[in-house]
């Protein structure tokens, strides 16, 4: 390989790097062999006066190209550069560049071993399952394990080590401790991570090896070390590596506890204990200690943010209750200190020592992984998987999988079960300020842009397989050419949509001028529905009502429209649904009107309604069929059969509903298939036929369940409890309509909720228990109110007569 310009020995920072690059500018210089080059250093020092006898030996030239040696030989590396490429300025380079590595090598000499542990962390708080852990493990000499604490910067590894080593020091389980911080990662440049031969002459010392015995080499320091540590009750500890090179020749033999940001997986017997921050009833307990448990005890709802505010890391509230302490805040009072931390967030500002333990480790990485975490930080959602992280980096899957397991080793980025990784919310703050003093704003924009093409585009994919039937009303969305998982079943399609839920909602929300969030509202709708996925529906749909489209915002107010009935407001819905109407008309998009008119008459019945309902659902089967559009179609069959049922017109009903579920056969939905059974069983019950009825609605539970439609779950649930009453079966419909009730609650429908306590109260009084029932009709009553709906004359006379006997 040609090389046009030298290389650069500004970018080493270490002896071995400074030793690479002088293989390059061997190579760059024509690969000259090693007796050329001594024979030119040479020349060039008898040119300069020095003496023929101080001449070097070609094996001393070719040492200066070879790792592991401690120190350089200066004056000879220069000689070598100079003969390589004569060129002054350039041999300055070098020259400055050995001085700062020589520097740094004197300074991985100068180490701090002790005899015995520093003096505990005050306000040591909580940690029960990582201080367990390590009991076992350590009080496990035979296992030969090596307990590593693993944990970012600031999450108190070293005051857990210490901790529990003075907790078995306590016991008399040891009698002595080494202790040694080997600044594998330290704020300061110039003091660089400890050399291990260093470790072990300072160790010796304090074991009373005598200065002289102590041997020159490492292997030799090595082996005594574990001589003299052999048949001792010594617990070595080891805080703060770098690398399982720098920790493999510190191991005695016998107890060991290291502590690293990094999980060191290739450290022999390693028995990770990954640490991470507080929870937050620990964060508050050591915010109580620190400051006071008389200024948190008068405002703990305000220390709780303060907590939170400072992500629960034990650094940051260790600074912050120093400066919540200091006599010259004392007089603040918490809401202060909570302003004062909620500005520096808003800035994008972290407390200096905080950012200086982030720095270190960013500093550490190479340039994949730090431009993967300042694109990380402005990632909209709360974690993301190797997926992601290709879409935002610009990747292929495997640069992603290796970027970020370096984030993860590096304890940068937290990793899930379920491998996902999830940013601390004081690193994400360091990352965007990185992002913003680092990337350009149109690279920034282009990465985000990269990812929410990802999530659509994924999205489009996983519900093509999730609701196939309505694949026909999704907008196309076209493949961005990013790596995608293997979306091909329902299953696996559910599986991905579950996990990525938030982001996807969060994706919406800050995608409303791009389009993306008007695209995510129509590809999710059915997803979100037949989940229960209220809130974030509601966020979605609401965000997409802002697109520029009008088709869009259409699209995304019918589906709020939907979001609003699911819970019972009918009014907010209707309003939605006829704006809606208006944008489909507007736009001439007949097939967005046809889904506009069958919501108002979804709505409509839901409010009991029915003959209003009959003419909006007659209006959508007519466009339906006009445009050819089958889904429509079948939506305005099924709603208009229960419609009729509901107005007494039976046969017409079954008539329809028999239609419907020739559509859903055809096309396979599994969800409409259910919900066309449930409208068949209600028109049976309605015309008296409760056996018939009960058939269907199992039926449609069945299938509710085998397809994880809750709302379609509930409501299956609620006719069979209603035809289960009405055959006799009343303990069997108690405990249905009570799974009902704990299933309506939990997706926040009023409506269903209001059904399923009028149908306990209906059952309880049979089965004799009136003041049971009592409760459960005030409970309907006070939904009904809620919602906003005319009140049932049955709940009215029920809570009159149970109000006048309670007296």
């Amino acid at each position: 390989m040609a090389y046009t310009e030298p290389p650069d020995p500004g970018h080493a920072r270490t002896l071995a790097e400074l030793i690479a690059q002088l293989r390059l500018l061997k190579a760059w210089a024509g690969g000259p062999s090693y007796a050329q080059i001594t024979e030119r250093v040479n020349r060039l020092w008898t040119a300069a006066g020095r003496p023929a006898a101080e001449g070097t030996a070609r094996t001393t030239v070719a040492d200066c190209f070879k790792t592991g040696r401690a120190r350089p030989n200066t004056d000879l590396v220069l000689a070598v550069v100079e003969v390589l490429h004569p060129d002054p300025g350039y041999v300055a380079q070098w020259q400055d560049m050995l001085r700062v590595v020589r520097s740094r090598a004197e300074a991985a000499t100068f180490v701090q071993a002790q005899l015995g542990l520093p003096e505990a962390v005050p306000h040591f708080t909580g940690r029960r399952a990582e201080l367990t852990r390590l009991r076992a493990v350590l009080g496990d000499a035979a296992s030969g394990q090596v307990p590593v604490i693993a944990g970012m910067a600031g999450v108190g590894k070293t005051g857990l080590a210490v901790h529990v080593g003075r907790e078995l020091l306590g016991t008399g389980r040891f009698d002595n401790a080494l202790f040694v911080n080997l600044r594998g990662f330290h704020p300061d440049p110039g003091l660089p991570p400890v050399d291990p031969a260093a470790v072990l002459d300072s160790f010796l010392r304090l074991l009373g090896v005598p200065g002289h015995a102590v041997p020159a080499d490492l292997r030799g320091k090595t082996r005594m070390y574990r001589e003299r540590s052999a048949g001792r009750r010594l617990l070595v500890v080891l805080d703060n590596a770098g690398s399982e090179d720098q920790v493999r020749p510190l191991l005695p033999g016998g107890p060991v506890l290291v502590t690293s940001r990094l999980a060191l997986p290739g450290l022999p017997g390693a028995a990770h204990v990954r640490l991470d921050v507080l929870s937050p009833d620990e964060a508050l307990a050591y915010l109580r200690r620190t400051v006071g448990a008389e200024r948190v005890d008068e405002a703990p709802a305000v220390a709780r943010r303060i907590t939170a505010e400072l992500g629960h890391l034990p650094l940051a509230l260790s600074l912050a209750g120093l400066w919540i302490s200091a006599p010259a805040h004392r007089s603040w009072l918490l809401a202060d200190h909570l302003e004062r931390l909620e500005q520096r967030r808003a800035h994008l500002r972290l407390d200096n020592a905080v950012d200086a333990s982030i720095s270190l480790s960013y500093d550490q990485l190479g340039e994949p992984e730090r431009r993967a975490l300042r694109l990380l930080a402005l990632h909209p959602g709360a974690d993301l998987d190797a997926y992601g992280i290709a879409a935002l980096t610009g990747t292929g899957l495997d640069e992603a999988t290796r970027t970020s397991d370096g984030l993860a080793a590096a304890s940068l980025v937290r990793r899930s079960e379920a491998n996902r990784f999830e940013l601390h919310d004081l690193v994400r703050a360091f990352g965007m300020a990185r992002a913003q003093d680092e990337d350009v704003s149109a690279g920034r924009r282009a990465a985000l842009a990269g990812l929410l093409d990802y999530y659509t585009f994924a999205a489009a994919t996983a519900m093509d397989h999730y609701a196939p039937r309505v694949r026909g009303h999704r907008p196309h969305v076209p493949d961005p050419g990013l790596p995608i998982p293997p979306l091909t079943e329902r299953g696996p399609a559910a599986a991905w949509l579950d996990a990525e839920r938030a982001n996807l909602v969060s994706a919406g929300l800050n995608g409303v001028r791009s389009g993306h969030a008007g695209l995510l509202s129509r590809i999710l709708f059915r997803y979100l529905q037949t989940g229960g996925y209220i809130g974030e529906a509601l966020a979605l749909h609401t965000s997409a009502t802002g697109s520029a489209d009008p088709v869009a915002r259409g699209h995304a107010l019918v589906s709020l429209a939907a979001t609003h009935s699911q819970v019972g407001h009918y009014e907010v819905a209707t309003r939605c649904a006829e704006a809606a109407l208006d944008c489909f008309r507007g736009a001439a998009d007949r097939s967005g009107e046809c889904r506009a008119l069958g919501t108002l008459g979804a709505i409509a019945s839901w409010n009991a309604d029915f003959a209003r309902s009959a003419g909006f659902l007659r209006e959508a089967l007519t466009l339906a069929r006009e445009v050819g559009d089958r889904s429509g179609e079948r939506t305005a069959l099924t709603n208009l059969g229960y419609v009729y049922g509901r107005l007494g017109w039976y046969a017409e009903a079954l008539e329809i509903q028999a239609k419907a579920l020739a559509i859903d056969q055809q096309i396979g939905d599994l969800c409409d298939t259910g919900r066309t059974l449930l409208n068949i069983g209600d028109t049976h019950l309605r015309a008296g036929r409760h056996a018939e009825a009960c058939g269907y609605f199992r039926r449609a539970t069945a299938i509710a369940e085998q397809a994880g439609d809750r709302d379609l779950h509930v409501e299956a649930l609620l006719c069979l409890a209603d035809a289960s009453l009405e055959l006799g079966r009343t303990g069997h419909a108690r405990t249905t309509h009570e799974c009902a009730l704990a299933m309506a609650v939990d997706l926040g429908s009023l409506h269903q909720a209001a059904r399923a306590h009028t149908g306990l109260a209906r059952a309880l009084t049979i089965l004799g228990n009136p003041a049971r029932a009592r409760h459960h009709w005030l409970a309907a009553r006070d939904h009904h109110r809620e919602l906003g709906l005319p009140e049932p004359a049955e709940i009215t006379a029920a809570t009159d007569c149970s109000v006048a006997a309670g007296g």
